[in-house]
């Protein structure tokens, strides 16, 4: 399904969300480790990888002079913020069933830091250009986070799984987020000065880890994972997206081929923006914008 809203009718804003992460078993999704871990992958990723979308996005504020994309952009950081709490939570719960990764989180988390740090202390003009860099490393892959979105919305048929609710309530509500601020980075790209050849660029080594890297990342979690059996295979991942219990990594590696598109945007990404908004209004667990439930 194409979106025909591109972008949201109001400014980005965070919400308050309120998941009992309390009770999720260890193979949470269909009592399978590769299922399970397939979207558990996520929650290692998103912690680190979403506070340096907001540092690109923080970064880039000096530069913008439209008011409703510095709007947009602070909307965009809450949501972030409150995203990698919630991910962070379920990592948590990950040790507790054995699989531990600190270790290789805080070598991430230090990563993101110093490269932050040592691209706010350039000097004018280098600075900029690595700001858009770094925007358009955000803007790719919010491409992919947006896409694989879309097909989590769409196309789970978690109703007649046997599922986690709370964990579906919390990647449902990540996905719709995801779906309304795709186009944040892309427009902050553009506006403060970025062209076609970067933003492709940025787009190609994120193209081999979609393909390479999660499933990599998903068969390391499986062999931590004290209770699961057997390894990760790209039969039964394809096999777990047709009866929409899981993403589709091959899918998502196709969107890809939208985002080389001199004239893409990311509102014709797959994925209805109508439909994130709807589920957004009355979704369990999530409160609207200032802890409230909108009307």
């Amino acid at each position: 399904m194409t979106a025909t809203l591109r972008r949201p009718p109001e400014p980005v804003a965070p919400r308050h969300t309120e998941f009992d992460l309390a009770t999720p078993r260890a193979h949470w999704l269909v009592d399978d480790a590769q299922a399970t871990h397939t979207f558990n992958v996520g929650n290692l990723l998103f912690p680190t990888g979403e506070r340096f979308f907001n540092d690109s996005l923080r970064n880039a504020l000096p530069y913008v002079t439209d008011e409703r994309i510095r709007t947009e952009i602070r909307g965009f950081l809450g949501q972030e913020v409150t995203h990698g709490n919630e991910h962070e939570r379920c990592v948590a719960r990950m040790e507790e069933h054995g699989i531990d990764f600190r270790r290789e989180l805080e070598l991430f988390e230090a990563f993101r830091r110093r490269l932050n740090n040592r691209v706010r202390s350039l000097p004018e003009p280098l600075r900029k250009q690595a700001v858009l860099l770094m925007v358009a490393t955000t803007a790719a892959a919010e491409h992919f986070t947006a896409s694989l979105a879309g097909y989590v919305l769409s196309d789970n048929s978690w109703a007649e799984t046997d599922v986690d609710p709370e964990m579906a309530h919390l990647f449902l509500w990540h996905a719709s987020e995801e779906i309304e601020h795709r186009h944040v980075a892309y427009d902050v790209y553009h506006h403060i000065g970025g062209g076609y050849l970067r933003r492709a660029a940025a787009m190609v080594p994120l193209a081999g880890l979609v393909l390479l890297g999660w499933p990599l990342l998903t068969s390391e979690v499986m062999r931590r994972d004290p209770s699961a059996r057997g390894r990760w295979s790209w039969r039964a991942h394809l096999r777990s997206a047709r009866r929409g219990e899981v993403f589709s990594l091959a899918r998502a590696f196709w969107d890809i081929r939208l985002y080389f598109d001199p004239r893409h945007h990311p509102g014709d990404l797959p994925g209805s923006l109508e439909a994130a908004l709807e589920y957004l209004a009355t979704a369990p667990s999530v409160l609207g914008h200032r802890g409230r439930r909108r009307a």
